[in-house]
């Protein structure tokens, strides 16, 4: 009996001597490479990402505007960040893990609890904030332990609003790459500072000094802010519209930004870049290196000196009209349809942006922070007359020989309406006479312009308006860019709810009503006139070119228009021959005056509201409209009870009402540079080189305030670029080859 139970017993342990053994065998030869691996990767350190410089922003002639320049960032580990600012239990549970070594024992040597580890972390966590807070200032940084509270509490929303996205996109909640690395604090650090700033703040782990960059314009910047744009900081609405989401080394992290406005945004693709890694062993080598792919340089088609020249003119000619609050010029060399000025004014300096945002947000009036050229739409006034009279020819609906007789009204017995343009100063009417089409275009008789409406038709008219792009973007790729109402039959049922008459005819003829273009399309209108052909305007330089087509209409009806639009200028008896008659160099000035009716508009709105105790209050919110005005006004109080009805406009802009009849207006100037012969005559079998734009808001009569401002214009493309325009802007210009592969550095 005992024998038999030694024998089982000495079976059984033979058998787990076996099963022992086989996994013995088993973990060395069959998965000793696998255990071999996780041995080694844990030797290998957290891998570091390399981070990209963000490609430049380059004039037409190879100018620097927009540059990376080399900063130091302080930086703080994430979960601290999250206990800070909302005492993230997962953050603590991080930190805790991470730092048990550091906090598991009492000065005296004892164990330490759980809770005495977490108080003493959260007292080193204090003490950071203190210590970070004294440097700062030190450093001369205007900052205290609230405003990095406030900035820790700004971090970790904008961090979970990111978790909350990708989640959404996967369809299961988990951490993001976000929460995992350290956060920016304090930017801009310069490289004098960092070792400084580096030694002070070495005692707490989870305080880092890094290398970063600062996004520059260079130069004088003012002129280009609204053309640069801006960055913004990575928000949860981008990390969900990510295309590169599944890629980690080009997706958009929190502490990164992209492009906002401006090319910066338009060219996003091409100036953003691709993070590196490297991966290092614990003892220091190197185990895996990539590296980061910086973003490409962008070519514009904007000259800069000519850029900056034109923003000081327009400068002197709003701030010399009281009631103006700004404008724009917009150049175009008409045979590539390239812009090579893009001017709003005022403007702000783009390296302050985030200082002066408050102020500039607040100013109402003169609205600096809008992109005037591209982004606003104004009646375009008698610049566009001339498409009017090649609307009625290209229809047959007149002929060259056409004649039309203006008394100064159109109906004899309803003088306060349909009138011809006033003669300024003397409160008559203009009356031409008998005219034909070049004529009425040298005298911009509103009569003439009147009947053919009626004849044409506001389908005809609206239908030559499309080849000529009104009612499209322009073409530049900008975000800001309008595209201008072209109000068809069809616009019109169904944003205004109204059927078409005779008046919306007449009133588009003379570019009133509806109609609305930008200063990028009314230059293009004039590169048009000039031309013969549209194309759309481009502002960055890529490897392909804009299509173009050419309108209809024979050499003659095209000449007819061209020697109109010469006369308004060169002819003693057009209308702008008084402001802008301009000779020089071979070229003659041919344009067209605009004075387009306008309202004055609000600058700040009445909100009444209830406070929670019952009290009634009210606040005057600085905004250009009503929709802004409550979305501020929500921001600002969000408790407070208020009824949108009761919103009003207090405040406009221009603040004088005028005599009753009376109406401000935007002065309007389109021209383009004719060459001349020998014989200081036009010669309409060269090409014009350039074509322009110019819009002052409330300036009044085009001619009288734009028409001179044209001439200095003309004199600054032809200081800029010579006496043969056309050779000089084909000459060397910065290109952008878009097969090149993205440089490795």
């Amino acid at each position: 009996m005992f024998e038999t139970r030694l024998r089982i017993l000495l079976s059984v342990l033979a058998i787990a001597c076996v099963v022992v053994l086989i996994r013995l065998v088993e973990l060395q030869l069959v998965l000793g490479d696998y255990y071999t691996q996780r041995t080694n990767q844990s030797l290998i350190a957290q891998p570091k990402r390399l981070p990209f410089l963000r490609g430049k922003i380059l004039d037409r002639n190879g100018e620097v505007l927009v540059a990376d320049m080399p900063t130091w960032d302080v930086r703080i580990d994430y979960p601290v960040i999250a206990v800070s600012a909302d005492q993230d239990a997962d953050a603590w549970s991080s930190l805790l893990r991470k730092y048990r070594k550091r906090y598991a024992k009492h000065i005296d040597g004892s164990p330490a609890t759980m809770d005495q580890q977490r108080r003493s972390l959260q007292e080193d966590i204090d003490r950071s904030w203190l210590a970070l807070d004294q440097f700062a200032r030190h450093m001369g940084l205007s900052v205290t332990v609230a405003d990095f509270h406030e900035r820790s509490l700004d971090i970790y929303q904008r961090v979970q609003r990111i978790r909350s996205a990708v989640a959404k996109r996967r369809g299961f909640d988990s951490l993001v790459v976000e929460e995992t690395v350290a956060q920016t604090i304090i930017r801009d650090i310069g490289a004098d500072q960092q070792a400084q700033w580096a030694h002070q703040l070495a005692f707490w782990p989870w305080v880092h000094i890094q290398a970063s960059t600062k996004r520059r314009c260079q130069g004088d910047a003012l002129p280009l802010a609204h053309v640069l744009g801006r960055l913004a900081r990575v928000d949860a609405k981008t990390v969900s519209n990510d295309p590169q989401a599944d890629n980690p080394f080009a997706k958009y992290l929190a502490h990164e930004s992209h492009g906002s406005s401006g090319v910066e945004y338009a060219a996003e693709d091409l100036l953003r870049g691709r993070r590196g890694r490297i991966t290092y062993h614990r003892d220091g080598e190197v185990i895996e290196e990539i590296p980061a792919v910086h973003g490409r340089d962008v070519a514009l088609t904007i000259d800069a000196p000519l850029q900056r020249r034109l923003y000081e003119l327009l400068g002197e000619t709003v701030d010399a009209v009281p009631e103006s609050s700004g404008g724009a010029i917009v150049v175009l060399d008409i045979a590539s349809r390239d812009v090579l000025s893009l001017v709003s004014y005022p403007s702000y300096d783009p390296n302050r942006f985030n200082e002066l945002y408050p102020v500039l947000r607040d100013d109402t009036q003169r609205l600096p922070l809008w992109f005037r050229a591209v982004a606003s739409r104004y009646a375009p006034g008698s610049t566009i007359k001339p498409l009017a009279c090649l609307a009625g020819l290209f229809s047959g609906k007149i002929t060259l020989d056409t004649q039309e007789t203006c008394t100064g009204y159109m109906f004899p017995n309803l003088r306060d309406r349909w009138r011809c343009w006033e003669i300024h100063g003397t409160g008559l009417r203009k009356a031409h006479g008998t005219i034909n089409v070049t004529q009425a275009l040298t005298g911009s008789c509103n009569i003439f312009m009147y009947r053919l409406g009626e004849r044409v038709g506001v389908d005809g008219l609206c239908s030559v308006f499309d080849m000529v792009g009104i009612g499209r973007g322009s073409g530049i790729g900008l975000r800001e860019d309008e595209a201008g109402i072209n109000p068809t039959p069809a616009w019109l049922s169904s944003h205004r709810n109204r059927t078409t008459t005779k008046a919306h005819s007449r009133l588009f003829a003379m570019g009133q009503g509806e109609i609305s273009l930008t200063p990028i399309q009314v230059a293009n209108l004039m590169a048009t006139y000039a031309s013969g052909r549209y194309k759309p305007a481009t502002l960055i330089r890529r490897d392909q070119d804009q299509p173009e087509w050419k309108l209809p209409g024979t050499d003659e009806q095209w000449l007819a228009v061209r020697r109109g639009i010469f006369g308004v200028t060169n002819d003693p008896n057009g209308t702008a021959y008084k402001y802008a008659h301009f000779v020089r160099d071979d070229y003659a000035l041919a344009g067209k005056t605009g004075t387009a009716t306008a309202s004055p508009w609000p600058t700040a709105y009445r909100i009444p509201y209830m406070e929670d105790d019952g009290s009634h209050r009210e606040v005057i919110i600085p905004a250009g409209a009503r929709g802004p005005a409550i979305a501020r006004f929500k921001r600002e109080f969000p408790d407070a009870s208020y009824d949108s009805a009761d919103v009003e406009a207090v405040h406009y802009w221009p603040p004088e009402k005028l005599p009753q009849g009376q109406r401000y207006s935007h002065a309007w100037f389109g021209g383009y540079l004719q060459p001349l012969d020998s014989n200081a005559q036009p010669d309409w079998r060269q090409q014009a080189p350039v074509a322009f734009a110019i819009l002052v808001e409330f300036g009044g009569s085009g001619g009288r305030t734009s028409g001179p401002l044209a001439k200095r214009v003309c004199d600054a493309i032809l200081d800029r670029f010579g006496s043969d325009v056309a050779a000089t802007l084909r000459e060397v210009i910065v290109t952008y080859d878009d097969s090149q592969d993205m440089e490795t550095h």
